[in-house]
């Protein structure tokens, strides 16, 4: 993770729809979810956003398992019939296909704050690129492939034809597996470059924009996403496991795929420490699941990782000054 730069993140409502392939695999999709560092009661917690990290790993793994053109049919598929849908909500009439791109970018900062999308020109033709750091791993092959599967089925069902570029850029070397699963004689691949792109024309550029007819009012969040910064990404990131006092910053670093000493230097510009963002992760946790009824105060600190009810009255009183029961009794009621 550079200098100033966001942690990766993804809606959690995103990341369910791709930890549900994991069916097509295993019967029991746990162990597979712990072995990519995805949190086991994910699907039943509250948190907007997942680390993108974890879910490249889930990504990888399903490979591992998988005949890579039925995976990537799959992929395909959940494209289709899901994230297109989802980033179709975001869109206000768009009247050429160069526009539906224009409001695409600023999309999916909904869905995924840190994806930077831009139009470049190369030799008059334009790209649409996709700049991320990267890794060398699996998932990180995986996570491009998608990126690139999806701007192509955007560009298909925008104008409504069986198009696929004439180049593809990629910064990973899964060129291979990606042209199984495209299956086009005329595409032509670059890899190993400073950043994904996918070649367009001014042509399809000003083809007319088709959809199916919208009936509903166009989603308020069509305006800018709100910029988020650097501590709110990590606080995102961590707050599905930071939840659980068992996490160290040497965990959490794994997550946001750097170094301790590399967050800890971060974390001290910034003026706090992991310590302070896990108990003010914890404090809000808490007092979140003390405005349900359903949760008592033993199941909050089961739930919270803490050892008895004592220990987290103790940790809780220290954070605010108070006991947790008065804190129900006089702010929740």
């Amino acid at each position: 993770m550079q200098q100033g730069q966001l942690v990766p993140l993804i809606k959690t409502v995103n990341a369910s729809t791709i930890i549900a392939l994991v069916k097509h695999f295993e019967s029991d999709i746990y162990p597979l979810l712990s072995a990519a560092g995805i949190p086991d009661d994910i699907l039943q917690q509250h948190h907007e956003y997942l680390p993108e990290a974890p879910i490249r790993n889930l990504l990888g793994m399903m490979a591992e398992r998988a005949d890579p053109e039925f995976y990537g049919d799959l992929l395909v598929t959940s494209i289709r019939e899901y994230f297109i849908p989802k980033l179709l909500e975001h869109l206000d009439s768009p009247e050429t296909i160069g526009d539906a791109i224009e409001q695409m970018k600023t999309a999916v900062l909904h869905e995924s704050p840190t994806t930077q999308l831009s139009i470049g020109y190369f030799n008059d033709t334009p790209w649409l690129c996709r700049f991320k750091p990267v890794e060398e791993t699996d998932g990180y092959v995986w996570s491009e492939i998608f990126a690139i599967l999806f701007i192509i089925e955007f560009i298909r069902h925008a104008s409504k034809q069986d198009w696929s570029p004439s180049y593809i850029a990629m910064q990973s070397d899964g060129a291979d597996k990606l042209a199984l699963i495209l299956k086009s004689q005329t595409t032509h691949y670059y890899t190993k470059r400073k950043l994904g792109a996918v070649a367009l024309s001014n042509d399809i550029l000003g083809l007319p924009y088709h959809s199916t007819a919208k009936f509903t009012v166009p989603s308020p969040s069509a305006d800018t996403p709100r910029e988020i910064t650097y501590i709110e990404s990590i606080y995102h990131a961590l707050a599905p496991y930071l939840c659980r006092q068992s996490m160290t910053i040497s965990d959490a670093a794994t997550l946001l795929g750097t170094t301790p000493r590399t967050l800890q230097r971060r974390l001290s510009q910034e003026h706090t420490s992991f310590k302070h963002i896990r108990d003010n992760i914890m404090l809000a946790t808490a007092c979140r699941l003390m405005e349900n009824k359903d949760y008592s105060l033993t199941d909050i600190a089961v739930e919270l990782g803490y050892a008895d009810i004592a220990h987290f009255s103790r940790a809780f009183r220290k954070l605010t000054g108070f006991p947790p029961k008065d804190y129900r009794k006089q702010f929740v009621a």
